[in-house]
């Protein structure tokens, strides 16, 4: 199964951003919510995660949050043959860092052995997680039926 996975909205740590993962099949998207993202923000300010407060501890703080959302969209997709990830260059120069997290999560918690089928790029404008990551950005009601729920505990037992 080939997947694309994009991201809308301008940092990470705001409010209505969107990762989003997609085909012609299936559109799985999170959109970090307003309190979330400032319990996160608070509680790496405090120290209460392993990331030290510096720019390159929140870089790798936020790219560990980007490879816990993607691997709880593709926990919610039932696939049965072999997965190929095209991620959106969304965080250039972290791709090392992404693959190696994304393949940890994936072989541990699902025994999916995706190292290899992980490739970084631009997306195309047609890709519909791109066009989806925009739309479900701008549902500021939150009506589209694409959203999965993650919860804090879900996130912090990656982060500590």
């Amino acid at each position: 199964m080939k997947l694309d996975i994009d991201v809308s909205g301008e940092d990470l740590l705001s409010k209505d951003y969107v990762v989003c993962i997609a085909n012609e099949d299936i559109i799985k998207g999170f959109k970090f919510e307003d309190k979330l993202v400032k319990v996160l923000s608070s509680r790496y300010g405090q120290g209460f995660y392993r990331y030290k407060k510096s720019k390159q501890g929140k870089s790798n703080f936020k790219i560990r949050l980007y490879c816990i959302v993607i691997y709880y969209l593709i926990r919610s997709i039932n696939f049965a043959n072999d997965l190929v990830l095209n991620i959106c260059r969304d965080f250039e120069g972290n791709e090392n860092y992404i693959r190696k997290s994304l393949s940890d999560f994936l072989k541990k918690e699902l025994n999916i052995n995706i190292f290899e089928s992980i490739y970084f790029g631009r997306l195309s404008p047609s890709s519909y997680a791109h066009k989806y990551a925009g739309l479900m950005r701008g549902d500021s009601r939150n009506k589209l039926d694409t959203y999965i729920k993650i919860k804090l505990n879900d996130f912090e037992k990656w982060l500590k």
